[in-house]
Formats: C-alpha cells, sequence, structure tokens
C-alpha cells in the first residue's frame, strides 16, 4: 500500500511539472508575437463647423423621443417639432442665448447640438 501512495505521488507530481512547461512555453510563445504594424486611422472631426448653405441632418440623443424642439431667433423653445431624420439647409448660423443656432426657414431655428452636416 505504501508504494502505490509513492507511485500516485511521483506520477501526480510529474503531470504538474509538465503542465507548468506547457503553460511557460504557451506564455514565452505568446511573449515573442509581434503584432503587425496598422496604418494609421483618420480623425474625422465629430463636431465640423456648420455655416450658411451646407444641408444638415436633425438627430436625436433620447431615443424614446424622436423629436428636437424648435427655436424661436431669442434661442427659445416654441411650440413646434422636428422629427429626427430630417434634412434642411442651413439658412443663417448664430448665436442667441448662449446656444449656438441654425435658422431652417423663414421663423424656425434649431439647437446646433441636435444637427450634423449631411
Amino acid at each position: 500500500m505504501l508504494d502505490s501512495k509513492k507511485l500516485v505521488k511521483v506520477v501526480s507530481v510529474a503531470v504538474a511539472s509538465m503542465s507548468l512547461l506547457g503553460v511557460s512555453a504557451s506564455v514565452t510563445e505568446a511573449a515573442s508575437f509581434t503584432a503587425p504594424k496598422l496604418g494609421v486611422a483618420e480623425v474625422a472631426p465629430t463636431n465640423p463647423a456648420i455655416k450658411k448653405g451646407d444641408k444638415i441632418f436633425v438627430t436625436v440623443k433620447d431615443t424614446k423621443n424622436q423629436k428636437v424642439a424648435v427655436l424661436n431667433a431669442k434661442g427659445q423653445k416654441t411650440a413646434k417639432k422636428v422629427t429626427m431624420g430630417s434634412t434642411f439647409t442651413a439658412k443663417d448660423v448664430k448665436k442667441a442665448n448662449g446656444k449656438k443656432i441654425v435658422k431652417i426657414n423663414k421663423t424656425q431655428w434649431l439647437n446646433t447640438k441636435d444637427v450634423v452636416k449631411d
């Protein structure tokens, strides 16, 4: 009985040492691997300046409410709303009440945070 315990102990030590050698070999292999060189990514401006005559596209950050408030020339909200996905041509751009706004027609303005260049 004593010999079988020694045999089991020797076998388990041998198996454990072999598994450790396998792990260290894979770590060494991973450490010596060189990653391929990647090209430089183009950086697109996240919020390009909108100018008069630019095509603009209405985007919504809130997915539950798919509409954006229309502002007046003073930058105050009106009762009207514009749906997401609408496209307009910017008639004018100005700053009112600390907000940068874009004119979409005769009396309607939108906050520049709600639109992107198309």
